[in-house]
Protein backbone atom coordinates (compact mmCIF):
# COMPACT_ATOMS: atom_id res chain seq x y z
CA UNK A 1 0.00 0.00 0.00
CA UNK A 2 1.40 3.52 -0.62
CA UNK A 3 1.16 4.90 3.19
CA UNK A 4 0.83 8.68 1.29
CA UNK A 5 -2.51 7.62 -0.77
CA UNK A 6 -4.36 8.44 2.26
CA UNK A 7 -5.11 11.05 4.75
CA UNK A 8 -2.76 10.47 7.71
CA UNK A 9 -4.59 10.56 11.26
CA UNK A 10 -2.21 13.73 12.36
CA UNK A 11 -3.61 15.54 9.14
CA UNK A 12 -6.76 14.71 9.44
CA UNK A 13 -9.04 18.36 10.28
CA UNK A 14 -11.66 19.19 12.51
CA UNK A 15 -15.11 19.45 10.95
CA UNK A 16 -14.27 17.09 7.77
CA UNK A 17 -15.13 12.83 7.79
CA UNK A 18 -11.79 10.51 7.19
CA UNK A 19 -12.23 7.30 5.32
CA UNK A 20 -9.61 4.87 5.29
CA UNK A 21 -8.15 1.92 5.81
CA UNK A 22 -6.44 0.83 9.57
CA UNK A 23 -5.18 -1.96 11.45
CA UNK A 24 -6.83 -2.37 14.72
CA UNK A 25 -4.17 -2.91 17.57
CA UNK A 26 -7.17 -2.95 20.22
CA UNK A 27 -10.87 -3.01 21.31
CA UNK A 28 -11.58 -1.85 24.80
CA UNK A 29 -15.04 -1.87 26.32
CA UNK A 30 -16.38 0.85 29.09
CA UNK A 31 -19.77 1.94 30.31
CA UNK A 32 -20.60 5.76 29.64
CA UNK A 33 -22.57 7.87 32.38
CA UNK A 34 -25.84 6.33 30.76
CA UNK A 35 -25.06 3.27 31.56
CA UNK A 36 -25.06 2.28 27.79
CA UNK A 37 -22.02 0.42 26.01
CA UNK A 38 -19.45 1.81 24.06
CA UNK A 39 -15.82 0.61 23.08
CA UNK A 40 -12.45 2.65 22.17
CA UNK A 41 -10.88 1.17 19.13
CA UNK A 42 -6.80 1.63 19.04
CA UNK A 43 -6.08 2.00 15.10
CA UNK A 44 -2.76 2.68 12.98
CA UNK A 45 -2.24 4.22 9.91
CA UNK A 46 1.48 3.17 9.42
CA UNK A 47 2.34 6.25 10.94
CA UNK A 48 0.85 6.44 14.06
CA UNK A 49 -1.57 5.55 16.67
CA UNK A 50 -5.43 6.65 16.61
CA UNK A 51 -8.33 5.75 19.38
CA UNK A 52 -11.67 6.32 18.06
CA UNK A 53 -14.90 6.36 20.37
CA UNK A 54 -17.55 4.14 18.84
CA UNK A 55 -20.59 4.52 20.90
CA UNK A 56 -23.73 2.36 21.25
CA UNK A 57 -21.92 -0.80 20.37
CA UNK A 58 -19.79 -3.42 22.31
CA UNK A 59 -16.35 -5.79 21.54
CA UNK A 60 -18.78 -8.77 21.28
CA UNK A 61 -20.89 -7.43 18.59
CA UNK A 62 -18.09 -6.24 16.90
CA UNK A 63 -15.87 -9.11 17.32
CA UNK A 64 -19.30 -10.75 15.55
CA UNK A 65 -18.46 -8.56 12.66
CA UNK A 66 -15.17 -10.05 12.15
CA UNK A 67 -13.99 -7.04 14.49
CA UNK A 68 -10.89 -7.54 16.72
CA UNK A 69 -7.20 -6.97 16.98
CA UNK A 70 -4.64 -7.28 14.04
CA UNK A 71 -7.98 -6.91 11.30
CA UNK A 72 -7.64 -4.30 8.32
CA UNK A 73 -10.78 -2.46 8.64
CA UNK A 74 -12.26 -0.05 6.59
CA UNK A 75 -13.36 2.83 8.68
CA UNK A 76 -15.35 6.23 8.79
CA UNK A 77 -14.02 8.31 11.33
CA UNK A 78 -15.77 11.73 11.99
CA UNK A 79 -13.06 14.58 13.58
CA UNK A 80 -14.25 16.50 15.99
CA UNK A 81 -12.87 18.42 18.66
CA UNK A 82 -13.47 17.78 22.36
CA UNK A 83 -11.98 19.99 25.34
CA UNK A 84 -9.42 21.57 22.53
CA UNK A 85 -8.02 18.48 20.96
CA UNK A 86 -8.72 16.74 18.42
CA UNK A 87 -11.20 13.68 18.91
CA UNK A 88 -12.37 10.46 16.35
CA UNK A 89 -15.72 9.51 16.57
CA UNK A 90 -16.26 6.08 14.50
CA UNK A 91 -19.42 6.58 12.00
CA UNK A 92 -18.79 3.17 10.57
CA UNK A 93 -16.71 0.36 10.58
CA UNK A 94 -16.06 -3.40 8.48
CA UNK A 95 -13.47 -5.97 7.79
CA UNK A 96 -11.65 -4.51 4.25
CA UNK A 97 -12.37 -6.24 1.13
CA UNK A 98 -8.72 -5.26 -0.26
CA UNK A 99 -6.98 -8.27 0.39
CA UNK A 100 -3.38 -7.02 -1.00
CA UNK A 101 -3.13 -4.85 2.48
CA UNK A 102 -1.15 -6.63 4.86
CA UNK A 103 -0.28 -5.78 8.58
CA UNK A 104 2.88 -4.72 7.57
CA UNK A 105 1.50 -1.74 5.45
CA UNK A 106 -0.06 -0.30 8.93
CA UNK A 107 2.51 -0.31 11.15
CA UNK A 108 5.82 2.13 11.74
CA UNK A 109 8.96 0.11 10.68
CA UNK A 110 12.39 1.53 10.78
CA UNK A 111 13.64 3.10 7.42
CA UNK A 112 16.31 0.79 6.28
CA UNK A 113 15.48 -2.63 6.19
CA UNK A 114 16.27 -4.94 8.52
CA UNK A 115 18.38 -7.53 7.20
CA UNK A 116 21.04 -4.54 5.30
CA UNK A 117 20.92 -3.55 8.91
CA UNK A 118 22.28 -6.93 10.42
CA UNK A 119 24.60 -7.39 7.51
CA UNK A 120 25.70 -3.63 7.56
CA UNK A 121 26.14 -4.27 11.45
CA UNK A 122 28.05 -7.86 11.59
CA UNK A 123 30.70 -6.56 8.51
CA UNK A 124 31.55 -3.75 10.48
CA UNK A 125 32.21 -5.94 14.10
CA UNK A 126 34.02 -8.60 11.96
CA UNK A 127 36.20 -5.44 10.39
CA UNK A 128 37.12 -4.55 14.18
CA UNK A 129 38.53 -7.79 15.20
CA UNK A 130 41.11 -8.02 17.50
CA UNK A 131 42.84 -11.67 18.39
CA UNK A 132 46.23 -9.75 19.64
CA UNK A 133 48.23 -11.91 17.39
CA UNK A 134 46.58 -15.20 17.69
CA UNK A 135 46.54 -15.37 21.56
CA UNK A 136 43.31 -14.49 21.74
CA UNK A 137 39.73 -15.44 20.39
CA UNK A 138 38.62 -11.50 19.10
CA UNK A 139 35.88 -9.90 21.20
CA UNK A 140 34.31 -9.50 17.99
CA UNK A 141 33.79 -13.06 17.30
CA UNK A 142 31.40 -13.28 20.56
CA UNK A 143 29.37 -10.54 19.82
CA UNK A 144 29.08 -12.04 15.91
CA UNK A 145 28.57 -15.68 17.94
CA UNK A 146 25.14 -13.95 20.24
CA UNK A 147 23.73 -12.29 17.09
CA UNK A 148 23.61 -15.63 14.88
CA UNK A 149 21.61 -17.09 18.09
CA UNK A 150 19.56 -14.44 18.43
CA UNK A 151 18.95 -12.82 15.29
CA UNK A 152 15.07 -13.47 14.54
CA UNK A 153 14.47 -11.81 17.76
CA UNK A 154 17.24 -9.08 17.28
CA UNK A 155 16.18 -7.91 14.06
CA UNK A 156 12.18 -7.70 15.04
CA UNK A 157 11.96 -7.09 18.68
CA UNK A 158 10.95 -3.30 19.82
CA UNK A 159 14.00 -1.36 21.58
CA UNK A 160 11.03 -0.25 24.16
CA UNK A 161 7.33 -0.25 25.76
CA UNK A 162 7.47 3.61 24.56
CA UNK A 163 9.42 6.31 24.43
CA UNK A 164 12.17 5.66 21.26
CA UNK A 165 12.43 3.13 18.99
CA UNK A 166 8.98 1.60 20.34
CA UNK A 167 8.22 -0.06 16.96
CA UNK A 168 9.24 -3.47 15.19
CA UNK A 169 12.66 -3.89 14.44
CA UNK A 170 13.44 -0.68 16.69
CA UNK A 171 15.75 -2.68 18.86
CA UNK A 172 18.02 -3.41 15.48
CA UNK A 173 17.74 0.49 14.24
CA UNK A 174 18.12 1.73 17.14
CA UNK A 175 21.58 -0.42 17.56
CA UNK A 176 22.37 0.46 13.96
CA UNK A 177 22.60 3.60 14.28
CA UNK A 178 24.52 3.39 17.45
CA UNK A 179 27.33 1.11 15.61
CA UNK A 180 27.78 3.26 13.06
CA UNK A 181 27.58 5.94 15.19
CA UNK A 182 30.36 4.44 17.27
CA UNK A 183 32.67 3.46 14.32
CA UNK A 184 32.73 6.91 13.15
CA UNK A 185 33.68 7.92 16.51
CA UNK A 186 36.60 5.91 17.12
CA UNK A 187 37.93 8.05 13.35
CA UNK A 188 37.91 11.27 15.50
CA UNK A 189 38.77 9.80 19.08
CA UNK A 190 41.76 7.34 18.06
CA UNK A 191 42.61 6.52 21.03
CA UNK A 192 38.87 4.77 22.06
CA UNK A 193 39.30 0.83 21.71
CA UNK A 194 37.52 0.06 17.82
CA UNK A 195 36.04 -3.45 18.63
CA UNK A 196 34.95 -2.86 22.49
CA UNK A 197 32.79 0.17 20.98
CA UNK A 198 31.50 -1.30 17.92
CA UNK A 199 30.37 -4.72 19.71
CA UNK A 200 29.27 -2.74 22.96
CA UNK A 201 27.17 -0.46 20.83
CA UNK A 202 25.42 -3.52 19.00
CA UNK A 203 25.32 -6.01 22.17
CA UNK A 204 24.27 -3.02 24.76
CA UNK A 205 20.57 -3.68 24.97
CA UNK A 206 20.54 -7.50 23.72
CA UNK A 207 18.90 -8.17 26.92
CA UNK A 208 15.66 -6.30 25.69
CA UNK A 209 14.83 -9.61 23.42
CA UNK A 210 13.80 -10.94 26.54
CA UNK A 211 12.80 -8.16 28.88
CA UNK A 212 9.87 -7.32 26.59
CA UNK A 213 7.71 -9.69 24.46
CA UNK A 214 7.14 -7.73 20.55
CA UNK A 215 3.92 -8.61 18.94
CA UNK A 216 3.25 -8.56 15.20
CA UNK A 217 2.73 -4.90 14.78
CA UNK A 218 5.84 -3.64 17.05
CA UNK A 219 3.65 -3.46 20.19
CA UNK A 220 5.95 -4.94 23.41
CA UNK A 221 5.31 -5.55 26.96
CA UNK A 222 7.35 -6.22 29.64
CA UNK A 223 8.09 -9.97 30.44
CA UNK A 224 8.67 -11.47 33.95
CA UNK A 225 12.03 -11.48 33.41
CA UNK A 226 12.11 -7.93 32.13
CA UNK A 227 10.54 -6.95 35.44
CA UNK A 228 12.69 -9.06 37.78
CA UNK A 229 16.29 -8.54 36.36
CA UNK A 230 16.13 -6.15 33.51
CA UNK A 231 17.93 -5.59 30.19
CA UNK A 232 21.22 -5.03 31.91
CA UNK A 233 21.34 -7.57 33.72
CA UNK A 234 20.29 -10.27 31.17
CA UNK A 235 22.61 -8.35 28.54
CA UNK A 236 25.77 -8.61 31.45
CA UNK A 237 24.77 -12.17 32.53
CA UNK A 238 24.53 -13.67 28.58
CA UNK A 239 28.38 -12.23 28.56
CA UNK A 240 29.35 -14.14 31.06
CA UNK A 241 27.65 -17.37 30.24
CA UNK A 242 28.73 -17.13 26.71
CA UNK A 243 32.63 -16.26 27.65
CA UNK A 244 33.05 -19.15 30.33
CA UNK A 245 36.16 -21.21 29.84
CA UNK A 246 36.94 -19.16 26.90
CA UNK A 247 40.03 -17.16 25.56
CA UNK A 248 38.70 -14.42 25.01
CA UNK A 249 40.96 -11.42 26.60
CA UNK A 250 39.49 -11.41 30.39
CA UNK A 251 40.09 -7.20 30.57
CA UNK A 252 38.12 -7.05 27.38
CA UNK A 253 35.21 -9.23 28.53
CA UNK A 254 35.14 -7.24 31.29
CA UNK A 255 35.49 -3.78 29.66
CA UNK A 256 32.27 -5.08 27.35
CA UNK A 257 30.34 -6.18 30.78
CA UNK A 258 31.31 -2.72 32.32
CA UNK A 259 29.92 -0.87 28.93
CA UNK A 260 26.69 -3.14 29.20
CA UNK A 261 26.11 -2.24 32.45
CA UNK A 262 26.35 1.28 32.60
CA UNK A 263 24.95 2.46 29.26
CA UNK A 264 22.55 4.21 30.86
CA UNK A 265 25.08 6.90 32.31
CA UNK A 266 23.49 7.50 36.07
CA UNK A 267 22.07 5.41 38.82
CA UNK A 268 18.94 7.23 38.59
CA UNK A 269 19.02 6.44 34.70
CA UNK A 270 18.27 2.90 35.84
CA UNK A 271 22.55 2.21 35.12
CA UNK A 272 24.09 -0.41 37.70
CA UNK A 273 27.13 2.21 37.52
CA UNK A 274 28.48 4.91 36.00
CA UNK A 275 30.73 4.55 33.42
CA UNK A 276 34.36 4.42 34.33
CA UNK A 277 36.72 3.92 31.35
CA UNK A 278 35.96 5.93 27.94
CA UNK A 279 34.79 3.41 25.91
CA UNK A 280 31.64 3.37 28.45
CA UNK A 281 31.19 6.95 28.59
CA UNK A 282 31.29 7.18 24.74
CA UNK A 283 28.40 4.57 24.59
CA UNK A 284 26.26 6.55 26.99
CA UNK A 285 26.80 9.46 24.89
CA UNK A 286 26.02 7.80 21.79
CA UNK A 287 22.99 5.91 23.48
CA UNK A 288 21.53 9.37 24.76
CA UNK A 289 21.72 10.88 21.75
CA UNK A 290 20.57 8.24 19.52
CA UNK A 291 17.52 8.12 21.29
CA UNK A 292 17.02 11.76 21.39
CA UNK A 293 17.31 12.14 18.07
CA UNK A 294 14.79 9.91 17.31
CA UNK A 295 12.30 12.22 19.73
CA UNK A 296 13.25 15.09 17.23
CA UNK A 297 12.38 12.79 14.27
CA UNK A 298 9.65 11.04 15.29
CA UNK A 299 8.45 14.61 16.42
CA UNK A 300 9.04 16.09 12.69
CA UNK A 301 6.49 13.82 11.17
CA UNK A 302 3.39 15.26 13.14
CA UNK A 303 4.69 19.22 13.48
CA UNK A 304 4.05 20.81 10.65
CA UNK A 305 7.67 23.04 10.02
CA UNK A 306 7.43 26.30 11.60
CA UNK A 307 5.36 25.12 14.63
CA UNK A 308 5.98 23.84 18.45
CA UNK A 309 5.00 20.19 19.56
CA UNK A 310 2.00 21.31 22.15
CA UNK A 311 4.47 19.65 25.43
CA UNK A 312 7.45 18.31 25.69
CA UNK A 313 8.11 14.89 24.61
CA UNK A 314 8.86 12.08 27.49
CA UNK A 315 12.48 12.45 28.38
CA UNK A 316 12.78 16.13 26.99
CA UNK A 317 13.45 19.84 28.61
CA UNK A 318 11.78 21.02 26.39
CA UNK A 319 9.14 21.26 23.47
CA UNK A 320 10.38 20.54 20.13
CA UNK A 321 10.20 23.21 17.52
CA UNK A 322 10.21 22.37 13.62
CA UNK A 323 12.17 25.10 11.36
CA UNK A 324 10.74 26.47 8.24
CA UNK A 325 14.02 26.14 6.29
Amino acid sequence: MDRNKYTKFTDAEIGTVLSRPVLISAVNESIAKNGKTFVKIFMKDGFSEQSATMFDTSASVLEQKGIDKDTIADVKLQVTEYQGAKNFLVNDISVTQDYSLSIDDFIKVPPVDTEKMYSEITEIIRNSANDYSGRYTPLASLALKILDENKAAYISSSAAVSMHHNLKGGLIYHSYRMVKAAEALCTVYTSLDKELMVCGAALHDIGKIWEYKTDSTGNAEFTSSGVLFGHLYMGASLIKKQTEGQNYKSEKVKMLTHMILSHHGLQEYGAVTAPAVAEAFALYCIDNLDAKMYVFEDQREMIEPGHLSEKKPFGMDNRIYIPNL
